[in-house]
């Protein structure tokens, strides 16, 4: 198959979405699929002659991680690549165009919804409830306007469905390399090598203002005074700069570890230096770094909320906890952290919980909706042809 991927968050942006989108491609590649990309072109990006990018700004007050795309060339550009499906990974300037697209090329468009976007309303000034409406009103519009949509978790698209969804839809989780993500045995050595003390909570992830930051801050003060433990912190963002000062405001800045951005082998060994996986976000519909610190073995200990969920089996791969209250955050963590036996058998059920999330398996999923809609459209060729004979 030739498969168009469009996405307006990529590779160099700090986004599950954009590591999704590029596993995604890197799969369907090795299983003899020729992949185009549609992408922003923000600094870093990497020259690919198999990714188009596109003239892109960045969202003020996002760090980079939001951009206006522009659509200008996309459509030619499809048309000389001839797919035969589009997909589209963002509600977007990059996603309208390639939506364009597929109905003058008579292609059929899967979508993806990554995000709650009402989410991120926050980022224009306008986290208002008519606005937040609004948000969920227009995603639900444009993804009706898809052959078929899928999501990393029913909540998602269930929101999508309230506000009026009427496509075809399933739950498809992102991916992850699990060669890649996996226990590395040598917790105490690569402690050391960070700085990091014999227990620590690990939070990973963009460092921004939905993903419940200082509500963390506060459950690891209160840890912090019932035992000795670090937090590790992964990853950067636009709440970083106030992030950073609430750490020195609660006297934390001894117990709390900057490790900026990290990808590959460095990434992989941090997370193995950390004993649980820490998230009170509330916006998560997924969640990448969750599953990849689970694919190392690390138990979680997550709010009940969004698509969280459904991804954390609660007391077997980890511990789900009311987001309001702090207290029900730290029972649990005391709890792995004090008791060997349940952290290791939590470690084991987590590794046997991501295996389903494997890469191939994923592109599996996906390309199976592919070919389910490039038959549906033969057959609908078939008829026309067949009925052309008697008019």
């Amino acid at each position: 198959m030739r498969i168009a991927l469009v996405t307006d968050i990529f590779l160099p942006q700090l986004s599950g979405i954009a590591d999704s989108v590029s596993l995604l491609a890197e799969s369907f590649t090795g299983r003899g699929n020729t992949v185009r990309i549609y992408a922003p072109d923000l600094p870093g990006a990497e020259p690919d002659a198999a990714i188009r990018r596109q003239p892109a700004w960045a969202v003020p007050g996002s760090g980079s991680g939001l951009a206006l795309v522009s659509p200008f060339g996309v459509f030619a550009d499809l048309k000389r690549f001839a797919p035969d499906i589009i997909h589209i990974h963002t509600c977007s300037t990059l996603g309208l165009s390639a939506m364009i697209a597929a109905k003058r090329l008579s292609v059929p468009l899967v979508g993806t919804d990554h995000t709650f976007p009402a989410d991120y309303l926050h980022y224009a000034g306008l986290d208002y409830l008519p606005f937040r409406f609004v948000a969920r009103k227009s995603a639900a519009l444009f993804y009706n306007r898809c052959s078929y949509v899928t999501a990393p978790s029913r909540s998602m698209l269930t929101e999508l469905m309230n506000y009026g969804l009427s496509r075809p839809t399933a739950v498809i989780s992102n991916q992850i390399p699990l060669s890649v993500f996996r226990p590395l045995r040598r917790s105490v050595e690569l402690k050391a090598r960070l700085g990091l003390g014999g227990s620590t909570l690990l939070l990973f992830g963009r460092i921004a203002v939905e993903k419940n930051l200082d509500f963390v801050l506060e459950v690891f003060a209160r840890t912090s005074r019932e035992m000795d433990v670090d937090l590790a912190v992964i990853g950067a963002g636009p709440y970083q700069r106030a992030f950073e000062s609430k750490v020195h405001a609660l006297g934390l800045a001894s117990r709390v570890r900057m490790l900026g951005v990290l990808r590959g082998a460095a990434l992989v060994e941090a997370i193995n230096a950390c004993d649980i996986f820490l998230t009170a976000s509330l916006s998560e519909t997924q969640s990448m770094s969750m599953i990849q610190s689970m694919a190392c073995g690390l138990p979680v200990v997550a709010a009940r909320a969004g698509g969280l969920v459904e991804y954390v089996e609660d007391g077997r791969t980890g511990f789900l906890a009311d987001a309001g209250d702090p207290q029900a955050f730290v029972s649990p963590i005391l709890s792995l952290l004090r008791d060997r036996d349940i952290r290791s058998r939590m470690s084991a059920e987590a590794l046997l919980a991501v295996t389903r999330f494997d890469t191939g398996s994923i592109a599996a999923q996906v390309e199976k909706i592919y070919s389910f809609l490039l038959c549906a459209e033969q057959e609908r060729d078939a008829e026309g042809v067949s009925l052309s004979k008697y008019n």
